[in-house]
């Protein structure tokens, strides 16, 4: 039995050890998961939830778990109730704080916990006094043995469920209760024609009052109970709505961001469409047009009465069913032809005014208005003509069923004079058939637009559900505890081609940097420098050859941890709406405040940030369009630097900085630690080229020239290539 930890394996991993800078949740999970073996660092653990994550919700501490492949399940059990041979476990202050609880001594009646909330403090404490301390839920804790087999036997796809039918299964209760209050309310449809009926048959020719009343007081209790239960019902499809909205919606912008760039493969603003798509399917499930479609299983009921009441008068609207259905689906062609159009040009129409947006200064400065005016327009007039026709064919529809809905009607009064005639049925007979046959058609009166509706988000639905196919470069689960410590990077004939291109932007590259090295990158435009960052950082995987940091290939490192450790800047520097230190954070909410004045220092960025208003706080508009190029490029890299990667690669990140801010980074980039940093600097910029030990050059996709900075130069001015090869 498990009912004796030693001190040792209390000890987590460096990096992993509860303390006070951690959220309790995590800290927790962390120790647990060392406790069972399993592969855990924080930054992996913590890039699987949402920043800020609520560490009383017991559901994040789960889904910790769960990174780490350790399986929880919430029980209620008092203290003396837990069995010894299921420790460690997690139990709950009444503030809602986790508590490990590690082993029982004294025969049950002492126990070890660990608060990771209180700085890791473990204590022995008395059962009775825990017991005061916690609530009676405990969280057992276990290595999830049939998940990993589910990973070594099934694909992807089968461990998690499909991303949206599984979600709709585990709400299989409410979409029950929906269906039942359908079928009492279709039941209780039934009230009102048999008032009528027995009023006119039985009320009438003999003024039975009382009979009246007493059918009056029925019929209204039905109506009521139909009221409240389509508010009932709606109420439940809305929660459920929402509940599916919330969960799908994360899980597609959480896949989104677990793509490497090269997966979007249609731009960011396809891949933004494709998310818009859900909407499409969201609607249809939570709309009237879902519960349309279920009214129509109960269709037959109505017939079956119809048929029981007036006989050989029901076949009229049986017959006008299917009609109805003909027309409803040969519209299907044409309205599917028009909303696709409808999509195509309005995906069109939202990049046309994205890209004038964001880049309105160059459209003003080229005078290009006019050209964007006028493609606008034409989008907007094709939409205009391709939506009307669209709108003509719903209409056309709806207006044909309304014409057989009405020509029933008609058929049902004229045979039914005739049956009357003949005794066969009365006249409140004939009155309830007519209010039952329009209640019976009810369903098909949109019947076009509700399966087109359905065509639309099933076609969505394919749409997302290869969207969500797409391989994501990390799972759930976290698979190795892996950290860049030292800085050692070793490429291997590595060779990557874009996609769509027949030149490889890399080509057999090769290349060893020591631990704490600065390396110069030179090279022309297109000659691979930029791709060699990306690759560096893992958003491109090579299609030939290996990388290594610190002597393990990129793909054992969760990708959290690798960028972690290898600090990318590319050359368009990207920021985000908001304030400065909201910008500098990202990524690294809990920086203390002498490590982003180390980082605004190193990145020359205190120097403009000191004379702004409100400092950190100074609202910076969108995208950093309040900065100047220069202070933009000082914040990202001071972002970078704030992380403090043992491996950095700046891609040209002083060329919209003047001179004085360029001299300024480069005498503060010498106080890194050459012991702690490896530098890459691709530059054509004498200062930064200066602060480099060994100078590359590149061309082509191949380095072509490997060693010491002034035995390169010397041969560049040699050759007469050193213009050649600075140029970017």
């Amino acid at each position: 039995m498990k009912n004796s930890v030693t001190a040792e394996r209390l000890e987590t991993p460096s990096g992993s050890r509860p303390g006070p800078e951690k959220e309790p949740a995590l800290a927790t999970a962390a120790w647990l998961a060392s406790f069972h073996g399993c592969p855990w660092t924080d930054n992996a653990a913590t890039a699987r939830l949402p920043a800020n994550f609520e560490s009383r919700d017991k559901s994040n501490l789960v889904r910790l778990l769960a990174a780490a492949g350790l399986k929880a399940r919430l029980v209620l059990r008092k203290p003396k109730e837990i069995d010894p041979a299921v420790l460690p476990a997690v139990v709950f202050s009444r503030s809602g704080e986790p508590i490990i609880l590690v082993e029982f001594l004294d025969g049950q009646t002492k126990a070890r916990i660990l608060e990771p909330g209180n700085e890791a403090s473990e204590s022995e404490i008395k059962l009775s006094d825990l017991k005061r301390r916690i609530t009676n839920e405990v969280m057992l804790v276990t290595v999830d043995d049939e998940g990993a087999e589910r990973r070594l036997s099934a694909d992807r796809s089968n461990d998690r469920g499909h991303w949206f039918w599984r979600p709709m299964r585990e709400n299989w209760g409410e979409w029950g209760q929906v269906f039942f209050a359908a079928l009492c309310i279709n039941v209780l449809g039934l009230s009102l024609p048999i008032f009528v009926m027995n009023v006119y048959d039985k009320v009438v020719p003999n003024l039975a009052f009382v009979t009246l009343w007493t059918l009056a007081l029925g019929v209204s209790i039905a109506l009521i109970l139909d009221w409240a239960l389509r508010t009932v019902r709606a109420g439940i499809v809305e929660r459920v709505g929402r509940r599916l909205d919330n969960r799908i919606s994360a899980g597609l912008f959480q896949h989104a961001m677990a793509l490497r760039p090269e997966d979007f493969s249609v731009g960011s603003i396809g891949v933004a469409s494709h998310i818009r798509d859900f909407e499409t399917v969201r609607e249809f499930f939570g709309s009237a047009s879902l519960l349309s479609l279920i009214d129509l299983v109960f269709i037959g009921l109505f017939f079956v009465v119809l048929y029981f009441i007036v006989g050989p008068l029901a076949y009229i609207p049986m017959i006008a069913v299917p009609v109805m259905l003909v027309l409803a689906l040969a519209a299907q062609v044409p309205l599917g032809r028009a909303t696709r159009d409808t999509q195509s040009l309005s995906r069109r129409k939202n990049a046309v005014l994205i890209e004038t947006l964001s880049g309105l200064d160059t459209v003003k400065s080229l005078n290009a208005e006019p050209e964007m005016q006028r493609e606008w327009n034409r989008s907007s007039a094709i939409a205009a003509r391709i939506g009307g026709r669209g709108r003509f064919w719903s209409n056309f529809t709806a207006n044909g069923t309304m014409a057989i809905q009405q020509f029933v009607s008609v058929g049902i009064v004229v045979w039914g004079v005739f049956l009357i005639a003949e005794g066969s049925i009365t006249v409140g007979a004939l009155i309830a058939a007519n209010i039952l046959a329009s209640r019976a058609l009810a369903p098909l009166g949109n019947i076009a637009q509700t399966i087109f509706r359905a065509q639309f988000a099933w076609s969505a639905l394919k749409s997302l559900s290869a969207f969500m196919a797409l391989q994501p470069e990390r799972d759930q689960k976290i698979h190795s505890n892996f950290r860049v410590n030292k800085g050692a990077v070793q490429l291997n004939d590595v060779t990557y081609t874009y996609p769509n291109k027949e030149v490889p932007a890399v080509r057999d590259f090769s290349l060893a940097i020591k631990p704490g090295e600065t390396i110069a990158l030179l090279g022309r435009v297109g000659s691979g420098k930029s791709t060699l960052g990306k690759l560096l950082s893992g958003l491109l995987v090579p299609q030939r050859g290996t990388i290594l940091i610190d002597g393990h290939s990129l793909g054992q490192y969760d990708p959290s941890e690798l960028r972690a450790g290898v600090g990318y800047l590319p050359q368009d520097t990207e920021l985000f709406t908001g304030t400065l230190r909201e910008n500098l954070l990202i990524g690294c909410r809990s920086a203390p405040p002498d490590e982003i004045d180390r980082a605004l220092h190193l990145a020359g960025a205190d120097e403009f940030i000191s004379t702004l208003p409100k400092g950190l706080d100074q609202f910076i508009g969108e995208r950093g369009s309040h900065l100047s190029g220069g202070q933009r490029q000082g914040l990202a890299l001071a972002r970078l630097l704030l992380r403090r990667p043992k491996i950095v690669f700046l891609d040209e990140p002083t060329n919209a900085m003047d001179r004085d801010m360029e001299t300024l980074v480069a005498q503060r980039l010498r106080e890194l630690p050459d012991n702690e940093t490896s530098l890459i600097l691709c530059t054509h910029r004498p200062a930064l080229a200066n602060l480099a030990h060994r100078m590359i050059v590149m061309d082509s996709g191949r380095k072509v020239l490997d060693g010491p900075r002034d035995d390169v130069m010397s041969k560049l001015n040699a050759v007469g290539i050193k213009k050649q090869a600075g140029e970017h």
